[in-house]
């Protein structure tokens, strides 16, 4: 886990989080980055994968390339005051991926993604701010970190410009971040980070954002899917009410009818373990196929090998999570709430808790027949596989 050094975990977690930015210096002592800016752009040639160049020109002028880019794109851009980003490298690389163990003390359903971002001396994306939490964790190099939290608002963007980048920018604080920093940025705080170094990478861990309407669309959805909100609505006492009047008691009325879904505690509950699990239409296309019934073993087959295997792996794209009901725990898998056939509820935590189960652990869970036809359906959509 991160090593907070001025301020411990409890005070980070109720004083910092979504409240003001925190420098973590040394966060991951003698970190080493699991991919090289070489391999960064080579994956920045590949069709599926979400990658840009920033280039920057002058004080104000910043020029957006999207990719798939190809060996031409780096044969012509400038020495200096260019950056590179790719999306959703922690869905690319397991190295990537495992560095979310360090972050465990936020729930993992409630991160986006890992990019990576690699510049050269004096590469950055401009002056902007983000709706949503992040950790930079600086992974080689060096960089400077400008921040603000004054005019971080839609009217501050800068006009003509592909990029949202905010024209009136007042630094209040700067830091300079090495190998192993963090610097934690809250939603909706400026910053402006510029390569001191050619070999200047940063790892950006973000955190999805909600928006009201978001929340109130899917839930409405979710209630026609399962048809659990058909109470009809009710006239008010229309005494008095003119023939084109819309009384308050009509929409009272209405806002009495609606206020009775969200104060359905069980409901909502079950709804937001799909909404938290939800996948973005990238991670959606590149969920694995499911293996049909030529191609899948029987499950007293897959019982049998599951006990000489060295363990099980969740795929990376996937999402689990888990909510307690009474006596009775309900797993979600990417926005759907799974099926669990009588499986022990501390087997259901676990697959939800560790990306990966040892050997040891998974035989004990695979004692009790119960756990059997979860561990199966899981297995044949390919959400969980051997270790290899």
């Amino acid at each position: 886990m991160i090593q907070f050094q001025q301020v411990d975990l409890k005070t980070f977690l109720s004083d910092y989080w979504q409240k003001k930015p925190l420098l973590i210096k040394n966060a991951l002592p003698n970190f080493i980055t699991p991919v090289s800016p070489e391999e960064l752009a080579g994956l920045s040639l590949e069709e599926e994968v979400e990658s840009r160049i920033v280039i920057q020109h002058s004080a104000t002028d910043y020029e957006l390339q999207t990719g798939p880019f190809d060996e031409d794109t780096y044969e012509s851009l400038p020495e200096k005051n260019w950056t590179l980003l790719v999306q959703g490298m922690d869905r690319l690389l397991p190295e990537v991926a495992d560095l979310l163990k360090d972050f465990d003390f936020i729930p993992q359903w409630r991160i986006d993604d890992i990019m990576i971002s690699y510049a050269t001396e004096g590469g950055n994306v401009g002056p902007h701010f983000d709706h949503y939490d992040v950790f930079l964790l600086q992974a080689q190099g060096k960089r400077r970190w400008m921040l603000s939290a004054q005019d971080c608002d839609e009217s501050n963007y800068i006009k003509g410009v592909d990029l949202r980048l905010m024209q009136n920018y007042v630094v209040e604080d700067e830091y300079i971040v090495e190998t192993g920093d963090i610097l934690y940025i809250p939603p909706k705080w400026g910053h402006h980070g510029v390569g001191l170094t050619d070999d200047c990478m940063t790892f950006s861990v973000g955190y999805r954002t909600y928006r009201g309407i978001e929340l109130w669309d899917s839930f409405g959805d979710y209630l026609a899917e399962t048809e659990s909100f058909r109470t009809l609505y009710q006239d008010p006492n229309w005494n008095g009410a003119s023939p084109g009047q819309v009384t308050d008691g009509a929409w009272q009325q209405a806002k009495t009818l609606l206020q009775s879904a969200l104060n359905d505690d069980m409901a909502m509950k079950r709804w937001f373990g799909r909404f938290a699990t939800q996948l973005d239409d990238g991670a959606n296309r590149l969920l694995p196929t499911p293996l049909d019934e030529d191609e899948a073993p029987d499950m007293e087959t897959l019982i049998s090998a599951a006990y000489d295997a060295t363990g099980i792996v969740r795929d990376e794209i996937c999402r689990f999570a888990y909510a307690e009901f009474d006596q009775q725990v309900a797993l979600y898998v990417n926005s759907q709430e799974w099926p669990l056939e009588n499986a022990q509820n501390d087997f259901i935590r676990h697959l939800c808790n560790f990306k990966v189960i040892e050997a040891r652990t998974l035989q004990g869970f695979l004692e009790h027949p119960d756990n059997h036809a979860l561990f199966y359906s899981l297995w044949v959509h390919q959400y969980i596989s051997f270790v290899e």
